[in-house]
């Protein structure tokens, strides 16, 4: 089927460009060369349309001439987002006592442990907490925590590690935030 109308869009190809010559060189006066290269522009039309439906294929057929180019790109989720900021007064300076507000938003996970070192992530640490996300919460979970005793005073840094059990019954880690969380401890 394919060949047949292949073949007749060639020879309808072929008489179309004989047919503009003999209008060409009759200066576009002749009437019977005019209305010759209509008919032929007409079949090779139909010619052209009926190849493109001869290539359907599937249910419902899709003419391949006419597909939409389409890219599926998969977003990736943007998860365990965390952010902290001192209750009462915001922002992140902070001294021995205060109470942070902790927000995680969109966890995927259930158990975080969270380390405050005492500048970067290679720091000592200077305090540690975990926290348990119940399993129901969907958006964000907010929690508080007292900042300990502590003389040390300077930028500090939190870095989060989330865990989860595996259906292999192992214990699986992922570091959330690295390097991202800066608070300043002050007198």
């Amino acid at each position: 089927m394919k060949v047949k109308f292949a073949l007749i869009y060639i020879v309808a190809g072929i008489a179309f460009l004989a047919v503009s010559l003999w209008l060409f060189l009759s200066g576009g006066k002749s009437v019977k060369a005019t209305r010759a290269k209509f008919r032929l522009g007409g079949i090779m039309l139909t010619a052209w349309s009926m190849l493109s439906f001869a290539s359907c294929e599937g249910v419902p057929p899709m003419v391949t001439c006419y597909e939409p180019v389409v890219e599926c790109y998969d977003v990736a989720v943007v998860t365990d987002i965390v952010n902290v900021e001192v209750k009462d007064y915001g922002g992140r300076k902070l001294k021995p006592g205060d109470v942070m507000v902790i927000t995680i938003n969109e966890p995927s996970y259930q158990d975080y442990h969270f380390f405050i070192h005492s500048g970067d992530s290679q720091a000592p640490v200077i305090q540690e907490f975990n926290c348990q996300v119940p399993e129901q919460c969907a958006g964000s979970y907010s929690f508080e925590q007292v900042l300990g005793p502590t003389d040390f005073r300077g930028a500090a840094m939190i870095s989060v590690i989330a865990t989860a059990i595996n259906g292999n019954g192992e214990e699986i880690a992922r570091v959330v935030s690295e390097n991202s969380i800066y608070l300043e401890i002050v007198g």
